[in-house]
């Protein structure tokens, strides 16, 4: 019996393909399960601004399993925020967009997902601290 493998659509996977339709193939393709993160639901409702936007970011919600980040991920994504200040020398926009993005990895890495994402710059970076599967598209 084979185990089916997680995933987890980062953000930016989301909003390229309703923007341009750019992963609709890769999408239907996936040999994952796929899960949603509670933060990329965060991410997408903040920037809702159409009723077709709020409706596709509901259905997520309703049709797939939500994850959300623990309170020990909380605490650790701070530690490795502080690192990537430190080590990148971001400044308090970078480091509020990249926190989600620590985020979302750690709870990748606690479910055993794959994280699938278009930021790869961001995720390399982050994945230096934090080791989770990168798939970057």
């Amino acid at each position: 019996m084979t185990v089916a493998s997680l995933a987890i659509l980062d953000t930016s996977v989301y909003i390229d393909n309703l923007r341009s339709g750019r992963f609709k193939q890769e999408i239907l393709a996936l040999k994952f399960i796929v899960r949603c993160s509670a933060v990329v639901l965060a991410e997408l409702s903040r920037g809702a601004r159409s009723v077709e936007m709020r409706r596709f970011v509901d259905g997520l919600a309703k049709n797939l399993r939500v994850i959300a980040p623990t309170e020990r991920e909380w605490i650790e994504s701070g530690k490795i925020i502080c690192h990537l200040i430190a080590e990148r020398g971001y400044d308090v926009n970078k480091t509020r967009e990249i926190h989600f993005d620590v985020l979302i990895a750690l709870t990748a890495r606690r479910i055993g997902a794959y994280l699938i994402t278009c930021n790869s710059k961001d995720f390399l970076a982050i994945q230096r601290y934090v080791g989770f599967e990168l798939i970057c598209w």
